[in-house]
């Protein structure tokens, strides 16, 4: 900690080396009525030939100031929407005068100019930039009303499978932020809280296949993150939203509701976010599988699983950004979300023998109640060095995590007479608690106008504690056994420590970027308070990027970089999640990081089309491994490292505008995944002992995805648009899955001086995004058939109301929106 403490303070003195500097031009600026004019172009030209020196904005206060100026003569040139152009007379910089303040800086308005200018440019849906591709959330019809993780499966590259696992041009262990800042959860939980934040939440969607050292290490696939609404205009201003939906298979109804609110003035900006949820849903499961042992069949499970869903959740985010003077701003966000969520299961089981006969049936029904909730709190604060863009910036954070389940499950076994033949009655408790804690700090330091030094430290601390407990209910259910094998207290703490490095420059032509990231990582795990687990390794991260510019049209990119996916809480944790009697999920301690070496070749036309080449080979992969109990009939999924993963790929990203009126965007993805290793099968003797043995694992598939947004501006104010995905069959370790996609529609009216939207769209139209696919390896033969509710018909409105000017205000980062730390992948 000490080590870490003397970095951050030699940062903090590197920073500050330069303040000293003599030569400095100051002022601060009004308009006629005396009002403080902030945010205006403020120039330094050579008074002998109005050659330009340097450029500020004005800050909050309308201050303004020119650092580390040579003697000279020089004049200002001060511009600012709605107001005339206004130069000062010549004034002159030298030693006897290295300080000047600068008087009656007032503008006057320009009656030529409107006196608010309101904006009315349209981002497209999805943008290609130069390091990320960005998907323009509230610009989409379609998306209007979904939630985050319906937007986020019509992202480019983006595949969301049956239990909300986000994959990246084909690859797992995405990293996912919220506005730059990690999620610290699991899986499972993070699937959960994208299923319940609405898509008006999302201002946009970043995408980043190849992120540099700034970033933390964890992520083979690379970033994905998500940008909530910032309203950043002057006064009060805001939107409400509110939108209701329905599905077409069951007419269940979904009701969403926000408000987004901003207050800016003078040197203080507040705003918030509020949204509520409230959803019913279903999903099928349909399940196969034969028990196999050298061949022969020994006997079958013919599985179906419905489940109705109810989920209400609210959501708040609020902050606050204070800018103290024209070099220092300090800000404070709080985020919160809480929810609770309950499932009714129908689980219907056809036992057969070896010969496919049936020969009893199981049927277990389920109550599952959830109830969750996280919040999280930053601090941060940023300080502008000098005008030559300097600065460093601090963030402190801390963030709680809370999610309890209670279940029911009830088994009736029947024979072929449909008598009642045995009974299984049990209920269960599980309780999780995370908190994160973590500071950094981030240098940015500019050497000439064309080379770049950053520079970050940063350090996290998590405690994950597990709580699970089991009781069987025999006799008349009054009395309760607890199931040991179910009853345990799993305790997890992780300490990691970082630092990065990254300089920048570029040539005539050529654009070079060098990174390396070190990580030390001290986990610790403890089962009923004995030690499980004892880690303590640290890895080097580097990463370069190189960009030429061949021509005016035509630019190449190349870039390397090596990245680590550290297991999560919830794979490490040894517990026992039981779907039914038959079927449960067991946690690995044993599971070890991942690494992944990824290069990535691209070609950018016009700055619009894209084509990239990638391959990455991820060593100690780790891969969900089915595994079954022959003589018991039971059947477990656990995650292990089984060796490793080549992908290589093919992408293009092709936005055109085909007439004035109609915008596409078409993006094409196809790799080849191959998965080489040993998986481990467990056999019990009839002692009872457990044995291990390896077998050989080489699977390989060649997948293509695509998807495309067709856009149409219609005469009145109307807009149209027709999106869909589609995704080939493709290979993840053992199993393998089959095609799925889906067609979406949407039509928008923009309507009381354009201040209110209507927006009414149908996804998944022809129902056709379902899961499909198949563990077939040695003994094990598995069929898979997932559905859910994807075809819904929503209908949204939304009311901005307030100064949705552009006058005065501009686009700005703060310390905590620059923050792009995450500790890890994962967490439970």
């Amino acid at each position: 900690m000490k080590t870490v403490l003397f970095l951050l303070a030699s940062l903090l003195f590197i920073s500050n080396a330069e303040t000293n500097a003599q030569g400095k031009i100051s002022g601060q600026i009004t308009d006629e009525k005396s009002k403080i004019v902030e945010f205006a172009n403020v120039i330094l030209l050579k008074a002998k030939d109005s050659t330009l020196v340097k450029g500020v904005l004005s800050d909050g206060s309308g201050s303004f100031k020119f650092e580390k100026i040579p003697s000279g003569e020089y004049l200002v040139n001060i511009s600012q929407v709605g107001y005339k152009k206004f130069y000062t007379p010549k004034f002159s910089l030298d030693a006897d005068n290295p300080s000047v303040k600068l008087s009656n800086l007032i503008l006057s308005e320009d009656s030529k100019q409107l006196a608010e200018v309101q904006v009315v440019a349209k981002k497209p849906f999805i943008e290609q930039q130069i390091d990320k591709t960005v998907v323009n959330v509230e610009n989409s019809i379609v998306s209007a009303g979904a939630t985050a993780l319906e937007v986020l499966e019509k992202a480019p590259g983006v595949t969301v499978d049956k239990d909300g696992n986000i994959s990246l041009k084909g690859k797992q262990n995405v990293m996912v932020l919220m506005d730059g800042k990690p999620t610290y959860m699991s899986a499972t939980d993070l699937a959960n809280l994208l299923r319940n934040m609405q898509s008006s939440q999302l201002e946009k969607i970043e995408i980043m296949t190849n992120p540099p050292a700034k970033y933390d290490a964890a992520g083979n696939a690379g970033v994905i993150n998500l940008r909530t609404k910032k309203n950043q205009n002057m006064g009060l201003n805001g939107s409400a939203t509110v939108g209701y939906g329905y599905g077409f298979y069951k007419s269940l109804p979904k009701e969403n509701g926000s408000l987004n609110l901003n207050y800016r003035q003078g040197k203080l900006n507040v705003f918030g976010n509020f949204s509520a949820n409230n959803r019913k849903s279903f999903q099928i499961n349909e399940i196969n599988r034969r028990f196999v042992e050298n061949g022969k069949s020994l006997s079958g499970f013919d599985q179906v699983a419905n489940s109705d869903k109810k989920n209400h959740s609210f959501s708040a985010k609020m902050g606050a950004d204070y800018f103290l003077d024209s070099k220092n701003t300090i800000g404070i966000l709080f985020n919160g979300m809480s929810g609770n969520h309950s499932e009714i299961l129908d689980n219907q089981a056809i036992v057969k023998n070896g010969l496919g006969q049936q020969d009893s049936t199981s049927i277990t029904k389920g109550d599952i109640s959830n109830g969750w909730s996280n919040y999280s709190t930053n601090i941060n604060f940023k300080h502008v060095i000098d005008s030559t863009g300097k600065e460093w910036t601090m963030d402190a954070d801390y963030a709680r995590y809370n999610n309890n389940s209670d279940m029911k499950y009830r088994t009736s076994k029947f024979d072929l007479s449909n008598i009642l033949r045995q009974t299984r009655n049990e209920d269960g408790m599980t309780a999780s608690k995370i908190d994160i804690y973590s500071i950094k700090a981030d240098l940015v330091y500019p050497i000439t106008k064309t080379s770049k030094f950053e520079a970050g430290l940063k350090s996290s601390y998590v405690n994950s504690n597990n709580d699970m407990r089991f009781e069987f209910l025999v006799g008349d259910l009054n009395s309760r056994v607890p199931d040991p094998t179910r009853s345990r207290d799993f305790l997890y703490k992780e300490n990691i420590n970082a630092g990065y490095v990254n300089y920048s420059t570029a040539f005539k032509k050529l654009s070079v970027q060098l990174g390396l990231r070190v990580e030390n990582t001290i986990g610790q795990g403890t089962l009923k308070g004995k030690e499980l687990l004892n880690r303590n390794y640290t890895n080097l991260f580097p990463s370069v990027f190189l960009r030429e510019k061949l021509s005016e049209k035509h630019q190449l990119g190349l870039s390397y970089s090596r990245r680590i996916d550290r297991p999560s809480y919830e794979d490490l944790n040894p517990f026992l999640y039981f779907l039914d009697p038959y079927t449960f999920q067991k946690g690995n301690e044993l599971l070890q990081p991942q690494y992944t070496d990824a290069v990535e070749l691209s070609h950018t036309f016009m700055d619009a089309i894209t084509t990239t080449i990638n391959y990455s080979r991820t060593n100690g992969v780790m891969t969900d491994i089915l595994q079954q109990n022959n003589a018991q009939k039971l059947t477990n999924v656990t995650k292990y490292n089984i060796g490793y993963v080549d992908n290589f790929g093919i992408a293009f990203s092709v936005p055109v505008p085909i007439t004035k009126w109609w915008f596409s965007n078409t993006y094409f993805n196809l790799y080849n995944n191959h998965y080489v290793g040993d998986i481990p099968k467990v056999t019990i003797e009839a002692n009872g002992t457990e044995n291990t043995i390896y077998q050989p694992l080489d699977a390989r598939a060649t997948t293509y995805n695509f998807n495309m947004t067709n856009q149409f501006t219609l005469p009145k104010k109307f807009s149209l648009e027709v999106s869909g995905w589609y995704q080939s069959g493709f290979v993840e370790g053992q199993l393998v899955g089959k095609p799925m996609g889906s067609v979406s529609f949407g039509i928008q009216k923009k309507m009381m001086k354009d201040k209110a939207t209507l927006k009414l769209n149908v996804n998944d139209v022809f129902w056709t995004q379902r899961f499909r696919g198949s563990f077939a390896f040695n003994d094990i033969d598995v069929q898979i058939m997932n559905r859910w509710e994807s075809r819904t018909a929503r209908v949204s409105f939304t009311y901005r109301f307030g100064n949705n000017k552009v006058k005065a205000a501009r686009q700005r980062q703060t310390g905590l929106e620059d923050e792009k730390g995450r500790v890890k992948n994962g967490g439970n």
